[in-house]
């Protein structure tokens, strides 16, 4: 089965399954990478939250990668249909600051030690956020009218995939996208 979405923005939503090959394999640190124009340092950050995936009992594995193609305005996911919506969602979670979603997707192989919370995530993000990024409140959130076109666009795919209507008051750059699943 494969989803194509039409967009001059497709390109934009690859990086996602990227994003969730690696939370799946157990590497939290793709989040600072993916939002690093955020950050003050993604390095350090990254080291933080490979840190809190060892606290919270995730280990490592070998990445699977999922077999997307990205052509000039055309991104094509040869994968089941509820994979891209897992991994638009993830993306979109990560550019609005909802850190937390890491824990949601990572499978725990191991036992968290004693004292772990998941909003150890949401502190390593707001210790390395540049000041501008997101809300400094530890479930601060950044709305979706004012989120990266990004986040946006995923939201907007994310809601044709589900069959709905996109309601919301946002705007997505170049139009909507237009999705196939076939």
């Amino acid at each position: 089965m494969a989803v194509a979405i039409v967009h001059p923005g497709a390109r934009l939503l690859a990086p996602a399954l990227d994003a969730l090959a690696d939370v799946v394999a157990g590497d939290w640190s793709c989040a600072a990478r993916l939002c690093a124009g955020r950050l003050q340092d993604p390095g350090a950050c990254g080291l933080d939250l490979d840190a809190a995936a060892a606290r919270a009992g995730v280990a490592r594995s070998q990445r699977q990668p999922y077999r997307v193609r990205v052509h000039h305005r055309m991104l094509v996911v040869d994968e089941h249909p509820a994979l891209l919506c897992a991994a638009l969602e993830l993306q979109m979670k990560l550019w609005m600051g909802q850190w937390d979603a890491l824990e949601l997707v990572a499978p725990s192989s191991g036992r968290p030690v004693p004292g772990w919370r998941p909003s150890e995530v949401l502190d390593v993000r707001i210790r390395h956020q540049r000041p501008d990024a997101w809300s400094s409140r530890l479930y601060g959130c950044q709305n979706l009218s004012v989120a990266p076109t990004t986040a946006r666009l995923a939201h907007h795919v994310l809601t044709k995939l589900d069959g709905g209507v996109v309601r919301h008051r946002y705007d997505v750059p170049a139009g909507p996208a237009a999705v196939h699943v076939g």
